[in-house]
């Protein structure tokens, strides 16, 4: 790379991206460049994610829905001050808020679409044995082992996936975690707990595995030839 390339593809990284963001992708000894495969293959992981984490995120919160809902025969649950605590209520109240900004009707479906990953996960906390759980979690997992179906597991990982969805959602750093394969095998079983119908129609589009194995230089050339004709 000539000078001029260098310079030119500086300024580009400085207005695109900056330096900052991408020192997450370096590794101590290597060239100014020789980062930016990783950062292409970072992208491609977090795209070959959002299949399975999408999928999960819309099962979980709509088989809680159902599976409260019909137990209580009451759709309106989440708005019980019996079983709901004052934190997730406050999220409640938000979510009602943002329909109504947008003209939307308050609807059980709309307010349940409306509430965020952190919502079903925090229904999971120690705060709700007895009031939610164990009553509900055959309904709501019906596939899960047995042996495996208790609050505390399902709190854990879902509080895991949680962690990873954010990551890959806010576009932070992922290809250095070693225990990918095994986050996203945890990703689809949990969603094969709630629906193996929608793990199966997931399986279809989903591609972590092969993204994954082609690992970041299979990047390199086209990061070269990009520098190439700067």
């Amino acid at each position: 790379m000539t000078e001029q390339q260098n310079d030119n593809l500086q300024t580009y990284l400085k207005r695109g991206f900056s330096i900052e963001r991408l020192t997450s992708y370096r590794i101590e000894g290597e060239n100014d460049t020789a980062y930016l495969p990783r950062y292409l293959w970072n992208m491609a992981l977090s795209k070959s994610f959002y299949p399975s984490l999408q999928s999960l995120e819309v099962a979980v919160r709509n088989s809680i829905h159902y599976a409260i809902s019909e137990g209580l025969n009451n759709n309106f649950w989440f708005e019980d001050h019996e079983l709901i605590t004052k934190s997730e209520l406050t999220t409640i109240t938000d979510a009602k808020q943002i329909l109504i900004r947008h003209n939307k009707s308050i609807e059980p479906g709309r307010i349940i679409a409306e509430l965020n990953f952190g919502f079903w996960t925090a229904l999971f906390n120690s705060r709700y044995e007895q009031i939610l759980w164990p009553r509900f979690l055959k309904t709501a997992f019906p596939s899960m082992p047995r042996t495996l179906r208790s609050r505390a597991n399902i709190s854990k990982r879902l509080n895991r996936i949680r962690y990873l969805r954010n990551r890959v959602f806010h576009y932070e750093p992922i290809w250095h975690w070693h225990d990918l394969y095994q986050q996203h095998n945890e990703v689809m079983e949990t969603l094969g707990w709630i629906n193996p119908v929608a793990k199966e129609l997931t399986e279809v589009i989903d591609n972590f595995q092969e993204i994954y194995q082609g690992g970041w230089e299979s990047y390199k050339m086209e990061v070269s030839a990009i520098i190439a004709r700067l």
